[in-house]
């Protein structure tokens, strides 16, 4: 068969290589490179595992990060040592070290962006190229050209707004709630300088106000990680909101992975894990079944409860005073320390998150008795 994916990021670039390793046909149409994103840029242990094997001479270049800074933008604050390392990259690395890997194995880049594509498998580009696929996939991001062709644009309700900049310097790994926003802003540090951002729902402030804050925390906070001039970045993040929304990313003759399937966490915004993951299931989908039919079905089953439990939830993470008694208690029970790590590497799903935080609840009393008395649970008592 022969594939047509529109977009080069992280979904778009994986699902290249592997239909081609599997002896698809398969052209991928993006003239977007180099580009960055207003991403953390984090990949947990989870999603490094979904990344091919790096080449001798082109190893992919990312920091690792094995602590996390949570603070509660009152004061409160928590330093959760993580088990496992974040591996942090600049996305514009990240997407052309993975655009290489699809070149490897046999797909063809296009460098030309598309203005059409239809029901029949046709894809035509801004020089005028028209070709026909058995299959388009989209993977062109939030405002996808493929989704808004098949479905519609991606509801606002369904919306982030992430924002911020690149600064020159080091900075721990930090994530800051803030009073009035329903999300959170973050540093997270790169191999040479460190990506400062803040995401909150779209419009939810608007975009200005949302970079307005972020610049006057950064100020107050962390001055040498702002910036001179203008350099700023903003960029929509898509995320289920109900089981319709998980299933109608695939058609007769075209799919969508990543942000334009709308996969991302609905509370921490995070999507390159889901990205890579969908590419990953679509791939296996069209190399056994040599259709997309049974793509949804897989999402959902794979990752997509997990999601969706997350968007049932979301407004519980935010509402006032949740995220500083989150940090408090942290603060004061390792127990609780480590589902904070767990969420952050992604290895504590939310299904299961309110059983396991109620079984720390015991351990968080004993930290708090012992605490009072100026002892620790690792001094000798056992929980």
């Amino acid at each position: 068969m022969n594939v047509g994916i529109v977009g080069a990021g992280p979904a778009g670039s994986l699902l290249a290589r592997e239909l081609a390793l599997g002896g698809v046909r398969v052209r991928i149409f993006d003239a977007s490179h180099p580009r960055e994103k207003p991403c953390g840029g984090g990949l947990t242990a989870k999603a490094l595992a979904l990344l091919p094997p790096s080449p001798r001479g082109d190893l992919l270049r990312a920091r690792r990060v094995q602590a996390c800074r949570f603070e509660s933008g009152t004061g409160a604050f928590v330093n959760v040592p993580l088990p496992f390392p974040v591996a942090v990259a600049a996305r514009r690395e990240l997407d052309a070290w993975l655009l290489r890997r699809a070149v490897e194995a046999g797909a063809e880049h296009v460098a030309e962006r598309v203005v059409e594509v239809d029901g029949n498998g046709r894809v035509r580009t801004t020089s005028g190229r028209d070709e026909r696929f058995e299959c388009v996939v989209g993977a062109d991001g939030a405002g996808s050209l493929v989704r808004r062709t098949f479905l519609a644009p991606t509801p606002p309700a369904r919306l982030m707004m992430a924002a911020g900049w690149f600064a020159p310097g080091t900075a721990e790994m930090t994530v800051r709630f803030l009073p009035g926003i329903e999300g959170y802003a973050w540093l997270f540090p790169r191999p040479d300088h460190v990506g400062v951002g803040i995401c909150a729902p779209l419009a939810s402030p608007p975009t200005r106000v949302l970079l307005d804050r972020l610049e006057q925390e950064a100020r107050r906070a962390f001055p040498a990680l702002v910036p001179d001039g203008n350099s700023r970045y903003a960029h929509t993040i898509p995320s289920p909101c109900d089981e319709r929304s998980m299933l109608e990313c695939a058609g007769e003759r075209w799919a969508l992975v990543g942000d334009a399937a709308g996969l991302a966490d609905p509370i921490t915004g995070e999507g390159i894990y889901y990205a890579l993951r969908s590419a990953r299931l679509l791939a296996a989908t069209l190399l056994e079944d040599g259709a997309p039919s049974g793509y949804p079905a897989r999402c959902l089953e794979d990752f997509g409860r997990e999601l969706l439990r997350a968007a049932a939830i979301r407004g519980r993470f935010y509402v006032p005073g949740f995220a500083g008694r989150m940090i408090r208690y942290s603060a004061r029970s390792r127990a609780v320390r480590t589902v904070l790590a767990d969420l952050v590497l992604g290895e504590q799903g939310y299904l299961g998150l309110k059983r396991r935080l109620l079984r720390a609840l015991p351990r968080l009393a004993l930290d708090s008795a012992l605490g009072a008395l100026g002892l620790s649970a690792g001094s000798g008592a056992r929980p």
